[in-house]
C-alpha cells in the first residue's frame, strides 16, 4: 500500500517563494523605467532570499539576463539596476490585476 508523503516545510516555503516572487515582480513593474537599484532587496525575509528569488526570475526569463550572477564565493551578486523583460512585464501585470 502506497502512502502519500507530505513535506509541510517545503509547502510553506513554496508559498513564501510565490508570495515573494509576486512582490518582487509587482515592485519592478511599478518601478522607474530604469529599473530598481539596491532597494529591490528591501524585504523582511532578507537580502539573500530576495537575491535567490531574483536568480529564479532571471532563469525563467522574467528579468533581464546578466543582472544576477554568482560571485567567487558562490553567492548571488547583483548588477543593478534590475529590469523586467517583456515576459516579466506580462507576468507582473497578471499578478498585479
Amino acid at each position: 500500500m502506497n502512502q502519500a508523503r507530505t513535506f509541510p516545510h517545503t509547502e510553506v516555503r513554496m508559498n513564501v517563494d510565490k508570495e515573494l516572487e509576486k512582490e518582487v515582480l509587482t515592485r519592478l513593474l511599478h518601478a522607474h523605467p530604469n529599473g530598481l537599484g539596491k532597494e529591490v532587496l528591501d524585504n523582511y525575509r532578507g537580502e539573500r532570499v530576495v537575491a535567490s528569488t531574483l536568480a529564479m526570475l532571471q532563469e525563467r526569463g522574467l528579468i533581464k539576463e546578466g543582472h544576477v550572477t554568482l560571485n567567487p564565493a558562490g553567492e548571488h551578486a547583483l548588477n543593478l539596476p534590475i529590469k523586467l523583460t517583456a515576459s516579466g512585464v506580462e507576468a507582473a501585470r497578471k499578478l498585479d490585476a
